[in-house]
């Protein structure tokens, strides 16, 4: 099988500028992806053929679950903050981050927190989200268990 791309014949430094290139030619994609999905969804084009954008990303447009169920995610927040896109399109955050975010952002808080999470993995970003939405310890219970027959 020939190799599309002949990649041992390149010099390292031409390697790692075209990673680099590629990288930030894919983040400029993902963002326009996610953009469109987010246009069909709010114009509810995938009606034509599926029940809802769930079924038609994975149908129509073969994604798997976990990346429809997250970029339908990320379309919809970027709707509501448009930001979100040129961050994803500029590697400032990436769609996982993006989606662990979304539902914490309001217009009063998306600066700052979309400024904070910069640069964060994903889970300095969790750790970021449960600073800024805390939930409740479980309380301890105690049981008693059944006797050993």
């Amino acid at each position: 099988m020939k190799q599309k791309f002949a990649l041992k014949s390149i010099s390292d430094d031409e390697l790692l500028r075209r990673l680099s290139e590629l990288l930030n030619h894919s983040r400029r994609v993902e963002s326009e992806l996610v953009a469109h999905i987010g246009e069909v969804d709010a114009r509810r084009l995938y009606a034509r053929t599926a029940s809802s954008m769930f079924v038609y990303a994975t149908k129509a447009l073969g994604l798997s679950e976990y990346e429809a169920y997250l970029r339908i995610g990320v379309a919809r927040a970027a709707r509501k903050h448009p930001t979100l896109l040129e961050m994803l399109a500029d590697g400032r955050l990436f769609l996982t981050g993006i989606a662990r975010l979304a539902p914490l952002l309001t217009e009063a808080n998306r600066e700052s927190v979309l400024d904070r999470a910069v640069g964060m993995s994903k889970r300095e970003i969790e750790e970021l989200v449960a600073e800024l939405s805390p939930k409740e310890d479980i309380p301890a219970t105690i049981r008693k268990l059944p006797e050993r027959r």
